[in-house]
């Protein structure tokens, strides 16, 4: 089965007493326009969406008579920054930005991949942060950037 949209998310549709059939993406696929997925029941499913399409944790991503099929965003190993301050957030900011890190901003927090020499920098700069693994609403897109 080819999809080219999303129904909507599993929690505001109607299963209709059918059975959830989920179909895991991993963050790398979530930022790919075209994929190939199999669902946990061995169903194929080829996604093409649209550039502006962002796959989210619980997405319906199609149905038949028995089945809906789920979207399940896998977790990635993700650094969760959270300092204390301000001035402290804009200094991490402004330097994990000059590496061209991906990053997104949710729950009071700036989330990155994980990166064993952020993670020794953010040490050194006694900045607090955990290593955690989530599923960020947004993924992770590396910005390409040329001097």
């Amino acid at each position: 089965m080819i999809l080219k949209e999303i129904l909507g998310n599993v929690k505001d549709f109607d299963t209709k007493g059918k059975a959830i059939d989920k179909v895991k993406i991993s963050a790398d696929d979530r930022l790919k326009r075209v994929v190939r997925l199999t669902s946990d029941n061995g169903v194929d499913i080829g996604i093409n969406l649209s550039t502006e399409t962002i796959l989210k944790d619980g997405d319906v991503l199609a149905e038949d008579e028995n089945s809906v099929f789920v979207l399940e965003c896998l977790p990635q190993d993700v650094l969760v920054i959270k300092p204390e301050d301000i001035v402290t957030m804009a200094f991490a900011a402004h330097s994990i930005g000059n590496r061209h890190a991906p990053a997104v901003f949710e729950q009071g927090a700036m989330i990155i991949e994980y990166d064993y020499l952020i993670a020794q920098w953010l040490d050194e700069h006694n900045i607090p942060f955990t290593r955690e693994n989530l599923v960020v609403s947004n993924p992770l897109k590396h910005a390409s950037h040329h001097h």
